[in-house]
């Protein structure tokens, strides 16, 4: 009985040691696995492995007895499973640990959303001044919002249509010519003008307008044949005229130009066939205000050296034309922006 007892007691303490063993060298395999996968090239192995290394030699220089072999071999099982689990773990803590360190991105700028929603309330801010019957352009508060709406635009035209720095946007209007035109049997129903919008620099919210006119175009024609302009119908998703009368002197009304038609200007628009410079400039159309004039958008870039556009002027009637027969239609406009393509412009969206 008390030999039996002994050698129980013996084999006891030996699984116990060998179990250790197990144990601190699967703990130092984890250690070096996290060690490892941290910066293999720059952190020094932490004391701690060190201590745990020399505990293990310690006691694997002691001698195994007889039965040792079967407490050995169930020890290394042990260990080994004890090693998976904590190198599984020990992976997943240096994984975290090392997309902890990389690098974390920057509070992003401002998105499109958040500018045109802060745009917008600018806008409706500049609106309800407008209602007043202040003359802006000579009022102090008027001009620092109005400024500040242009900032904005600039903004929400940058993060829309993207930034080109002083090259500017284009807009393609795709055009179908009716019968009644007089050359209709020579030239057929197809045409196209497009404008080259004026710096955003000079008259952002202009721009911006005729922007989202053709990023949401419906439908529309030219149905008025005057002396000095072409007039367009425009239907889109902007419904409502300019918030202001925005106009800068260095982009006068030269012929070729296109403005908004009427006061407050928009969303109709007009191209000038002569020079409109005093017809639509500051203090034309009215007495009361010596500034005002009228919106501009751009300048007709392909449309009046090919012919289309006097071949627009060739519509039956002169004025407004009451019968829709003797329109031209713009049946779908295209936003161009800088790019790679052959006359430097790339397609960026059509209306459908």
């Amino acid at each position: 009985m008390g030999y039996d007892a002994n050698v129980k007691s013996r084999k006891s303490e030996q699984r116990q040691r060998l179990m250790m063993i197990g144990s601190l060298i699967a703990l130092s395999a984890a250690f070096l696995l996290v060690v490892s996968l941290l910066s293999p090239s720059t952190l020094p192995v932490a004391p701690a492995i060190v201590a745990i290394e020399k505990n293990a030699a310690d006691i694997m220089t002691k001698p195994l007895r007889r039965g040792d072999t079967k407490i050995a071999g169930d020890a290394v099982v042990a260990s080994s499973k004890i090693s998976n689990k904590v190198k599984s773990a020990a992976t997943g803590m240096a994984m975290a640990t090392v997309d902890d360190q990389r690098p974390q991105p920057r509070s992003s700028p401002k998105s499109e959303m958040e500018a045109a929603a802060a745009r917008a309330l600018l806008e409706a801010r500049v609106r309800e001044i407008k209602k007043t019957g202040v003359i802006m352009e000579a009022d102090e508060e008027s001009l620092k919002m109005t400024r500040k709406l242009q900032e904005a635009t600039r903004e929400v035209l940058k993060l829309r249509y993207g930034d080109f720095g002083s090259k500017n946007y284009r807009v393609e209007l795709i055009l179908e010519f009716q019968p009644s035109i007089p050359d209709f049997a020579e030239k057929g129903k197809d045409g196209s003008i497009i404008i080259e919008m004026a710096p955003i620099s000079l008259v952002p919210c202009s721009v911006y307008n005729f922007m989202e006119i053709a990023r949401t175009w419906k439908s529309g024609a030219f149905h008025r044949n005057a002396g000095h302009v072409l007039q367009a119908q425009a239907r889109s998703n902007v419904t409502e005229s300019m918030p202001f009368q925005e106009y800068d002197e260095e982009y006068p009304h030269k012929k070729g130009t296109v403005g908004y038609a009427g006061r407050p200007s928009g969303p109709e628009f007009y191209v000038s066939i002569e020079d409109n410079s005093d017809n639509h400039g500051p203090g034309s159309q009215q007495e009361r205000n010596p500034y005002e004039a009228d919106c501009i958008i751009g300048t007709v870039v392909k449309g009046i050296e090919d012919g289309t556009v006097a071949r627009v002027h060739k519509m039956p009637g002169r004025e407004f034309l009451s019968n829709k027969d003797d329109w031209v239609l713009i049946r779908a406009m295209r936003i161009l922006v800088p790019g790679d393509g052959p006359d430097g412009y790339v397609e960026f969206s059509k209306s459908p």
